[in-house]
């Protein structure tokens, strides 16, 4: 497909294609599709909040695993209430995670 438009406008196209690291008609779908230019940042976002998730989901079955050799209640229950906590920031970030990719 072919498009004629006005210099600025190809400008803007081309800077924000340079920044973010996008084709040109990368840039472009992304513009018809949301109604806004792409924001590189955004994506950065996502993929640190995915990378922090799997982090905790990490930590949540260490803690599981120790849960399951333990002994002591006391400990046992002190590691309950924070595998409890990990488990809802996972569902914060998977939540935040929703509401940047919409």
């Amino acid at each position: 497909m072919k498009a004629y438009i006005k210099p600025d406008l190809h400008e803007r196209i081309m800077t924000h294609a340079k920044r973010t690291k996008l084709s040109a008609s990368r840039v472009v779908e992304r513009v018809l599709e949301s109604g806004k230019f792409p924001d590189r940042s955004k994506d950065q976002m996502i993929l640190h909040l995915l990378s922090v998730n799997a982090d905790q989901a990490r930590l949540g079955n260490l803690l599981l695993k120790g849960l399951n050799e333990t002994v002591d209640g006391h400990v046992g229950r002190q590691m309950q209430t924070l595998l409890g906590e990990i488990r809802k920031t996972q569902a914060e970030i998977k939540a935040r995670i929703a509401e940047l990719q919409s």
